[in-house]
């Protein structure tokens, strides 16, 4: 289950990252990773004094989102950091971590992009996503994000021109299971749907009973 969420940054925000991305410091992307032989981009240290506002700034338009809460069931978020790529510059095909080092550990459920650079302003660097024989690419405006599960082989094509800036994180979702993640997300939409026509009381309830129980039956505590 893949979601192209619009504009998840404001335009003041999307001003701002990239006024940071002027400003802070890049390094070899492998720092994340020394043993991969398919990791060729440049990251923000999360150690740098300046990585913190990007990651922060990043993780709230998210968690603020009503349509990452509806689709993700955020419990934990990584703190976002910023990659940029070059000419010349990719990530071939991967899988994410399965768990961060973190206290306590968190599972990888979801992997998120978002686009910070304008999609005219560069070629190349799509995010491909292997969906059983099929492979799907995606390229967002600046301030979009993109969701979709971490046990997917994805890659980054080689960037040919100008340069890609993206701030990427992961989620662990209080639904670990994702065909019930988007059964619950299905009835939120049925919900939203009702609530926008006759607004039968009767239906209403049932819908929401029917979703908290199920959240309550699936959900990780």
């Amino acid at each position: 289950m893949i979601r192209h969420i619009r504009q998840v940054l404001q335009p003041a925000e999307i001003e701002r990252l990239n006024a940071l991305a002027q400003v802070v410091r890049f390094v070899d992307g492998r720092m994340t990773n020394p043993d991969t032989t398919v990791k060729n981009n440049l990251q923000v240290p999360q150690n740098d004094p300046l990585a913190n506002e990007p990651g922060v700034l990043v993780r709230d338009a998210l968690m603020r989102h009503a349509e990452v809460r509806a689709f993700a069931f955020p419990k934990q978020m990584a703190r976002p950091t910023m990659a940029r790529y070059e000419p010349g510059m990719n990530y071939g095909w991967h899988v994410d971590e399965a768990l961060f080092p973190s206290t306590p550990p968190m599972r990888s459920d979801l992997s998120c992009t978002v686009w910070l650079s304008p999609r005219d302003s560069y070629d190349g660097g799509e995010l491909a996503i292997e969906l059983g024989q099929q492979t799907l690419s995606y390229k967002g405006d600046a301030g979009d994000a993109i969701l979709y599960p971490s046990t997917t082989i994805h890659q980054v094509t080689p960037v040919t021109r100008g340069a890609r800036l993206v701030a990427i994180t992961w989620l662990q979702s209080w639904i670990a299971d994702a065909a019930r993640r988007e059964l619950l997300l299905q009835l939120e939409e049925l919900r939203a749907h009702e609530m926008g026509g006759a607004r039968d009381a009767r239906s209403l309830v049932l819908l929401e009973s029917l979703r908290t129980n199920l959240f309550r039956m699936w959900s990780d505590t």
